[in-house]
């Protein structure tokens, strides 16, 4: 997916020149210039701008009238887009308000749901999900992670597409519980016609893939660092067959150990003519 971004600009130098009274009661067409004002914006790369003031010779009102890309509202037509794009790519509006803070120029996220409403009235049709039109996968990928952000550590979830790690959804969680991970990953895995969701081992997602009708899979990295886990546990166990299960089963140490470290191998291959052999290890350990 290749994006071609087009933000408003911020042009100083761009001001139109007041043609009509922009009070409703006044229909005034003749103006003198009043004066010139500094305006405090939020802005990538101005703090302030400076605007005019004109006085309608009808009705005798000022008003102001603003550089390209500046309007009466505090923060720029610039980071405005900034915060649609952000959010059209995925980003939910808590997430979309820090990345912008981020970057130095903060909207609350109702000021950034705002904005994105006031763009799908210009733009009709607009959706988030739209940017991922076209895109399907089988696997739908999910894993929770956290990133300290002013001294304070914020949950995330990253949706990815498992088979190629196309990155779908980077969202600010509220919580890592089942309900709150299925209110994430379900109108991405309804756009993205998922079938199986890889994640960790942890018992949310579990219980998610279950809720949404998906096959879940353990990620293979997951897999093999809870299998060495689990071999590198039960190596000095076995060797000295402490309890005598072993014997119990038949069973010697030499063999117990072979077969931990097989399994080991077996993890790292998994292939599909290995499957049987893996069932009958797992009938033993």
């Amino acid at each position: 997916m290749r994006l071609q971004l087009i933000l408003p600009q911020v042009e100083l130098s761009e001001m139109d020149v007041p043609s009509s009274c922009p009070y409703e009661s006044c229909q005034g067409r003749h103006f003198r210039h009043h004066q010139e004002v500094d305006k405090a914006v939020k802005d990538t790369q101005f703090d302030t701008v400076s605007a005019q003031r004109y006085q309608c010779l009808r009705c005798k009102r000022t008003f102001r009238c603003y550089p390209k890309g500046v309007t009466r509202a505090q923060t720029s037509q610039r980071v405005k887009g900034l915060g649609v794009m952000l959010y059209v790519l995925g980003l939910s509006y808590g997430a979309t308000s820090l990345a912008l803070e981020a970057l130095g120029v903060y909207m609350c996220k109702t000021s950034v749901y705002e904005a994105v409403q006031a763009a799908a009235e210009k733009v009709p049709g607009m959706k988030r999900h739209e940017v991922f039109a076209g895109v399907q996968t089988p696997a739908l990928g999910g894993d929770l992670t956290s990133v300290k952000c002013n001294g304070e550590w914020l949950s995330l979830g990253l949706a990815v597409d498992d088979t190629t790690g196309l990155v779908l959804s980077v969202d600010a969680l509220s919580a890592e519980d089942a309900e709150t991970v299925k209110e994430w990953l379900d109108p991405v895995a309804a756009a993205v016609d998922a079938e199986l969701l890889v994640s960790d081992d942890a018992d949310a997602f579990k219980a998610v893939a279950n809720d949404l009708g998906l096959e879940h899979q353990v990620c293979k990295g997951h897999v093999k660092r809870n299998t060495e886990a689990f071999i590198e546990a039960m190596a000095p166990q076995v060797e000295s067959d402490g309890d005598g299960s072993l014997a119990a089963i038949g069973l010697t140490t030499e063999q117990a150990l072979q077969d931990l470290k097989r399994l080991g191998a077996l993890i790292l291959s998994r292939q599909p003519e290995e499957e049987s052999e893996l069932e009958r290890m797992h009938g033993v350990f």
